[in-house]
């Protein structure tokens, strides 16, 4: 048998070549659009409070716990209602978990949603989920009295009135006829605010001390969005300084709240226009910080920025710039509240009227409130919700206020001052805000007939009133809110044994 060589043409050769390649094309082709598919693919967690956004490709849940009664109990399913996630405990990460620079972050938007943050494939995450309790005042109350039990002390009680406080008429105004410098136990007040109920300590306030940010502070306020309001005390975790320059962090050194020049309405502003003014929308519109604000914005971003996640970004602080007539001499009454123009704000109206203090003074809480006469602010707390958006001042991307700020960082009011115990015209030595050293507020008080804009200051008696904000001697001591979902790993709120936020 003859054998003979198979031989293929050239052209049956390049037909078969032609098809592997597609085939190989069209295989490489499908497992990529199904791998791309996977690794876009999204779910989302359903919790009491928001949602875990994430990609199957990207995350693997390694464990997930329920904290019951401060145990860590593991549970191999999501829970549902009445649960959210603990984002201090809850953690990420790539490779090794002990390896920081390749750590993934946990956060929470400002509607509550769970930001995973710095998101690798193949990323492990073990989550711990804890009681959902809601963000109200009451809710922060209970974390603080949780707190407080475990050490063995006492709940705190709630109550209207007090100690020349005589609470809220009908009408939502709050009357205060002098000083309190007493120690009223474990009692909180009421007051309402613009987002609900607020509670505030007053007098000596012995069990309002936080730890926090490695840093003392002071309760001022339970907010009504359920944050909670501080102000610094002193500069250590250990620190018990309640009198002298280590409550103020600029120490012995003051500093203008306005440097020069402060002939001008806009200038008693927390921003403002940054050069003279010609109308009151103009004067009080700016956005240019003012000295001591620049000042807390670097301090903020050196002392408190690796703490953010736990500042609350929303509740704002009250820069009240409504005009008021009828509190001083008439001299003020045509004020525009621009340019050099004498005018007197809401501040003032409230402690004074007819260029006279008051006997009965009226804080209040809510920022914007439209009575513009010193009569009227006797029996209405109305809104102005325009005045509302531009005197609250919040950071950049909040959901109400001005959105002005760089961080979230302030002053403390007049009214917080009048309801913390203290009383324009009368010194007070005992109530937890004097510190025997002065500092600024965030209240404008005039710009005065002199011409110069005056912004009110604690003085170091304790007693408070107005001074140019170009003067260097006051201090800062700042304020911040920390978000409603913190909580405390301990504590009873005494300067030995404060609240202490976990972190």
């Amino acid at each position: 048998m003859k054998i003979e060589k198979l031989e293929l043409s050239n052209k049956k050769i390049k037909y078969i070549a032609i098809g592997f390649i597609m085939c190989a094309v069209i295989f490489i082709l499908i497992n990529y659009l199904t791998s791309r598919a996977n690794y876009r693919n999204t779910e989302s967690i359903e919790l009491a409070k928001g949602t875990i956004n994430y990609s199957i490709a990207d995350l693997n849940v390694i464990a997930m716990y329920k904290i019951e009664d401060g145990e860590d109990v593991e549970i191999t399913e999501m829970p549902g209602n009445g649960y959210q996630i603990n984002t201090t405990k809850s953690y990420c990460y790539t490779t090794n978990k002990e390896e920081h620079d390749t750590k993934v972050t946990l956060s929470s938007d400002k509607d509550g949603n769970i930001v995973i943050g710095n998101l690798k494939k193949g990323s492990k995450c073990i989550f711990y989920f804890e009681e959902y309790i809601p963000p109200t005042p009451e809710g922060m109350l209970a974390k603080l009295n949780e707190a407080k039990t475990k050490t063995g002390e006492e709940k705190f009680t709630t109550s209207k009135t007090g100690t020349k406080f005589d609470g809220t008429d009908q009408s939502g105004i709050m009357k205060v006829t002098g000083i309190d410098n007493g120690d009223n136990g474990n009692t909180l007040y009421e007051a309402p605010d613009n987002d609900g109920t607020s509670y505030f300590f007053r007098g000596q306030a012995n069990n309002n001390w936080v730890e926090f940010a490695n840093k003392r502070w002071r309760i001022i306020r339970i907010n009504g969005d359920g944050t909670l309001r501080l102000i610094y005390q002193c500069g250590t975790a250990s620190c018990t300084d309640t009198r002298g320059n280590n409550t103020r962090i600029n120490g012995s050194t003051g500093i203008a709240y306005k440097s020069s020049p402060d002939n001008d309405n806009t200038y008693v502003g927390y921003y403002n226009l940054g050069k003279a003014s010609s109308t009151y929308d103009e004067a009080h519109k700016g956005t240019t910080p003012s000295t001591i604000a620049e000042y807390l914005n670097t301090w903020y971003g050196s002392n408190l920025a690796t703490y953010d996640k736990y500042i609350d970004q929303d509740a704002g602080f009250c820069n009240d710039r409504q005009k008021v007539t009828g509190a001083g001499s008439s001299s003020y009454d045509s004020g525009t509240g621009a340019g050099t123009s004498a005018t007197s704000y809401a501040a003032w109206g409230r402690v004074a009227k007819s260029n006279s203090t008051r006997q009965t003074q009226l804080p209040t809480l809510k920022c914007g409130v439209s009575a513009t006469t010193a009569t009227a602010q006797e029996t209405s707390v109305e809104i102005d919700n325009d005045a509302y958006k531009r005197d609250l001042f919040t950071k950049t991307g909040a959901s109400k206020g001005n959105e002005l700020l760089q961080y979230p960082i302030g002053l403390i009011t007049v009214d917080e001052i009048l309801l913390a115990g203290g009383f324009y015209g009368t010194a007070n030595s005992s109530y937890y805000l004097y510190t025997n050293k002065s500092y600024w507020t965030m209240s404008p008080c005039r710009l005065y007939t002199d011409g110069y804009a005056g912004v009110f200051v604690v003085y170091d008696s304790g007693d408070f009133g107005s001074a140019s904000v170009t003067s260097t001697n006051p201090g800062v001591r700042p304020v911040i809110n920390l978000k409603a979902n913190i909580t405390f790993s301990g504590g009873n709120g005494s300067v030995d044994t404060p609240f202490v936020v976990a972190t």
